[in-house]
């Protein structure tokens, strides 16, 4: 199967796998998705580890400057993270003449080169990659709305984007 970014829309996410990367390696979904709009990525194909799906790791940087490294599949036009995890301290070292592809990797100061088979790994964006989201319902009272839309519409933005920037920066770490 060939690769290309331009197809995927979103991530696919389970129960498990959210419950897994946050409890076993303290990276949340917001972070692990991070990696995919942000540059450098790296990725390259797994396959020993494609037996059942065609499986690639991805080596990127969140909005925070955590290095991570991903293992992921893709079902459809999603994206579905099986692991997120730091890169460890050793491998972020390690970009010498064992990196296979040293040309892509060394404009990461890091990778995971020992474990793993990079020589197939390329720079990849994704132009049509979306984060997760999910539709709510909120009730405010008419006044808060109101206050709302003015200050969105003073901003030029739609009062539903100027909300998510709102919370945004209040739950930022």
């Amino acid at each position: 199967m060939a690769f290309d970014p331009s197809r995927y829309t979103g991530f696919e996410w389970d129960a498990g796998n959210i419950a897994k990367n946050a409890a076993k390696h303290d990276v949340s979904c917001r972070e692990a998705e991070e990696i995919f709009f942000n540059q450098p990525l790296i990725i390259a194909p797994d396959p020993a580890h494609s037996q059942a799906e065609p499986r690639f790791r991805g080596l990127g940087r969140t909005s925070a400057n955590r290095l991570l490294h991903l293992n992921f599949t893709v079902r459809g036009d999603k994206l579905r993270i099986i692991s997120a995890r730091p890169m460890n301290p050793p491998s972020m070292k390690r970009t010498t003449a064992k990196t296979a592809a040293p040309a892509v990797v060394a404009r990461m100061p890091a990778a995971e080169a020992a474990d793993f088979d990079w020589s197939a790994a390329r720079p990849v964006s994704f132009p049509n990659l979306q984060p997760s989201s999910q539709t709510i319902s909120l009730r405010m009272p008419l006044w808060m709305l109101h206050k709302l839309k003015t200050r969105a519409n003073q901003r030029g933005v739609p009062y539903q984007a100027h909300l998510k920037e709102i919370l945004a920066d209040s739950l930022r770490d």
